[in-house]
């Protein structure tokens, strides 16, 4: 195979144009990967997106005051097959939760190092999660705060599982041979139970619960 065709196809999004820059540059030293951009506005990167589709989107969660964790969840749906690295300076848990739900797969630091940063290309890549240290731990300590799991039956727990690791309502029921709506009627349960809104509010319950680890998220 040739190099044009084994080269992965990056693209940066950033607002702090000198971290960008050296990003790029970090990541162009190693041939397996070529920066086709770098965006500083979300409206420039979909932009491009219509144009051509990158292997790997390298991106803060934050541009400028804007949190842009949700646009994950949107790449995700519009192009399924780009697999996003977050590099963020961000250590709330809200934060690195919600990028796990909406389908990032991998999360640095921005004080990470270049080796770090090419393990995580290589990782993200091939299907699999990258977590560096600082946000590893974060990670795995998820289940903090008590969450009154004891109210759950059985079902509603397997229920709590799967919606944890990003299965719809219809790959639940198909999976435990239940209708659509019997799932909703599960979630909204669980929901109600718990006291639970976000996504990242029921992979947080799963593992207070004990029905999801690290090993499970991470693949």
């Amino acid at each position: 195979m040739d190099a044009a065709v084994s080269t992965h196809q990056v693209v940066i999004m950033d607002d702090h144009a000198t971290f960008a820059a050296g990003v790029s540059a970090l990541v162009n030293s190693d041939p397996d990967f070529d920066v086709q951009g770098i965006f500083q506005t979300v409206a420039d990167l979909n932009a491009h997106f219509e144009v051509t589709v990158p292997d790997v989107l390298i991106m803060d969660l934050q541009l400028g005051d804007e949190s842009v964790t949700s646009e994950i969840r949107e790449l995700n749906y519009r192009h399924p097959e780009l697999c996003i690295l977050v590099i963020t300076l961000l250590d709330s848990r809200t934060y690195v939760h919600d990028a796990i739900a909406f389908g990032a797969l991998g999360f640095l630091s921005k004080t990470s190092t270049h080796d770090q940063l090419n393990e995580a290309l290589h990782a993200v890549t091939q299907g699999n999660h990258y977590f560096g240290a600082e946000l590893g731990a974060s990670v795995v300590n998820i289940d903090d705060e008590a969450i009154p799991v004891n109210l759950l039956s059985v079902r509603e727990l397997d229920v709590l599982k799967r919606l944890a690791l990003g299965f719809s309502p219809k790959e639940i029921g198909f999976e435990l041979g239940l209708s659509d709506k019997t799932i909703h009627a599960h979630k909204n349960t669980i929901r109600q139970k718990l006291g639970l809104r976000r996504q990242s509010d029921i992979i947080r319950a799963a593992f207070s619960a004990g029905v999801v680890n690290v090993r499970d998220l991470v693949g």
